[in-house]
């Protein structure tokens, strides 16, 4: 059996961010999907990320981010005035962010991680067969065998 889902769409929310009784830390948001084959059938659907990817969702991730999701689906049940109830979720392996930079990205320029410096140019030497250039053998038509 795979259970494994992948979506992309804009976060609806800012992620609420806690943590279980053991210290393990989880983000949560909703994710507004859309159907491609009609705009106006959108999905809002409840996102979970656990641990590492709660940090980093709860650090970059902000309201109306365009964000891609690789997770799984999680039946959630609960009780409420006697009446069960029950939610279908995606918990979250990866959160990724989608499309280029816009004016006001969920990461600002003052927190963005400087770019790493280029790499200094190696000088790459040439094959032993290409450093020397032979010059072009004259011959004469007389020393043509045919």
């Amino acid at each position: 059996m795979i259970n494994n889902v992948v979506l992309a769409g804009n976060t609806t929310e800012d992620p609420e961010i806690r943590s279980t009784t053991t210290g393990k830390k989880i983000a949560s948001f909703r994710l507004a999907v859309n159907n491609p084959l009609n705009d106006k059938d959108t999905l809002f659907i409840k996102v979970d990320s656990w641990e590492k990817q709660a940090e980093f969702v709860s650090n970059y991730v902000k309201k109306g981010s365009s964000v891609s999701v690789i997770g799984r689906l999680k039946l959630e049940t609960w009780e409420k005035d006697g009446r069960k109830n029950s939610a279908v979720i995606v918990v979250a392996d990866r959160v990724s962010f989608v499309g280029g930079k816009k004016k006001d990205a969920a990461v600002s320029d003052d927190e963005a991680p400087a770019p790493a410096p280029a790499p200094a140019a190696k000088a790459v030497a040439k094959p032993a067969y290409k450093q020397a250039a032979k010059a072009p053998v004259q011959q004469d038509d007389d020393e043509i065998p045919y």
